[in-house]
Parts: structure tokens; C-alpha cells; sequence
């Protein structure tokens, strides 16, 4: 029985691999839209449990055969597909928990206004107005969201903010280097979600200015913490670059 058995695991594995790969394949190329691909992802987790299972009692009527090729394959197929669907089901289990927001910003008294998304945005994409019903809720979940305060010059932060912007791959939708304003476009790691950035800096004392970012998803009632995230991150990496810069050149001093 075993060798009727083996090719059928076969295609089936074959089957969900290739929905994984077209589910986000076809959101990154703009095939579909995300929340097709998003079912279809669920379904390939949904057909890999099945997978498992039956491999797992494959494995079982394999082990009775004492066939040591079979069982090695289905092992290996039972390995693969709990890995993968496993995976998936563990990602979902650690953010499950997360607020149904999608707009993250520094300032949530004065958000930074974007001024060139809005035109590029589809009608059936997000409002880029600011609901203030979420500031409350990002205070509870992400208090890590925070401006960050430089004695810098602004043209030395702007000039590092655009570096960064630049490092990450983002696309710059507009530069406004006299008010201090940066707005880009990010994509997310895997499915390639864009999501709208915009940093603006501002002169809150004769020596002191005040860095704020605010990003959100263009598609989706939740965004996961994927806003949250890219912001502590930008903000971290942006406060390493200005300490760096502040630090004296040794080998121009030998």
C-alpha cells in the first residue's frame, strides 16, 4: 500500500507549496488583491494539518510494512508540513492579541499630515485621517511609540533621517527639507503590503527639536504591530546615527 500512498503525499505536498508561494507571490506582484491572498494562505495552513495527518497515518501503515524508504518519506512529509503550518499558526497565536488599529503615529494630539499619499491612494484603500478614538488604545499596546528629542542641528537630522529612509529601500513620495517633512512608501517583509510613512521634524526650543513619524497601512482593518514596529525601529536606528555623528573622528586627530 505504501507505494500507492507515497506519490499521493507527494502531489499534495507539491500542491500546498505552490498555493503558499502564489498566495503571497500574487499579492506582492499585484496579481490579487491581500485578502485573497490572505485566504489563500489560510487555506494552505488549513490543507497542510490535513497533510500532516495523513501522513502521519501513512506513516503508521508504513511502519507495519517495515518499508524504510516509505517511512522515511513520510516522515519527512509529516516533518515539512507540521513545520510550516505550525509556523504560520504560531505567528498568528503571538499577535492574535494585538488592537485592530492600522495608523501609528508619535504625536497623537498633532499627527504628522500626509500630503502627497492621499493622492495615490486607491478609493477602497484606508482614510489617511486620523481617528483619535485609537490614540488611547496605541498608548495601552505600544508605549515604546515614542518622538525622539535631539540637540542636533535639523538640517543634520533631516540629512540622517533621508540616509536612513534611503538604507531601508523605502520609495520617497516628497522631500520638504525646509519644513522638515519626508514622506515614503514601505513595504512589508513578506506579502510586500505598502504601507505610507511620513517624518516630520520640528523646532521645539532654541536648542532643541522634536522628531515625529506616523505610518499606516493602506490595506486592512489591523496591521499586526508591523506600524509599531517600523517605527521603534526607524527611531532607534535614527538616535544610534546621531550619537555616531556626534562622536570625534580619531583619525583625523592622529
Amino acid at each position: 500500500m505504501s507505494r500507492y500512498i507515497s506519490p499521493v503525499l507527494y502531489i499534495l505536498l507539491m500542491l500546498v507549496g505552490c498555493i503558499a508561494f502564489i498566495s503571497i507571490a500574487g499579492v506582492r506582484v499585484g496579481i490579487f488583491e491581500p485578502i485573497t491572498g490572505f485566504s489563500m494562505l489560510r487555506k494552505s495552513v488549513l490543507a497542510s494539518l490535513v497533510l500532516s495527518l495523513f501522513a502521519a497515518v501513512s506513516l503508521g501503515v508504513c511502519w507495519k510494512e517495515r518499508n524504510i524508504a516509505c517511512q522515511r518519506f513520510f516522515f519527512l512529509v509529516l516533518i515539512v508540513s507540521l513545520v510550516y503550518s505550525l509556523m504560520w499558526i504560531g505567528f498568528y497565536l503571538q499577535r492574535a492579541n494585538l488592537p485592530d488599529i492600522n495608523d501609528i503615529t508619535t504625536d497623537t494630539n498633532i499627527p504628522p499630515a500626509f500630503l502627497n499619499a492621499n493622492f495615490i491612494r486607491k478609493s477602497q484603500e484606508n482614510d489617511l485621517s486620523y481617528n483619535r478614538d485609537w490614540a488611547p488604545i496605541q498608548r495601552k499596546y505600544y508605549p515604546e511609540v515614542e518622538p525622539l528629542f535631539s540637540e542636533k542641528s535639523k538640517e543634520v537630522v533631516y540629512s540622517q533621517i533621508e540616509k536612513l529612509v534611503e538604507d531601508r529601500g523605502w520609495d520617497v513620495l516628497a522631500t520638504y527639507s525646509g519644513a522638515g517633512i519626508i514622506e515614503a512608501t514601505a513595504r512589508t517583509p513578506i506579502f510586500g503590503f505598502r504601507d505610507d510613512v511620513i517624518i516630520r521634524i520640528t523646532q521645539v526650543e532654541s536648542d532643541k527639536i522634536r522628531v515625529d513619524m506616523r505610518s499606516c497601512s493602506r490595506v486592512g482593518s489591523g496591521d499586526f504591530g508591523v506600524n509599531a514596529e517600523r517605527i521603534v525601529s526607524f527611531m532607534s536606528d535614527l538616535s544610534e546615527s546621531l550619537a555616531r555623528s556626534s562622536m570625534p573622528n580619531l583619525s583625523s586627530m592622529r
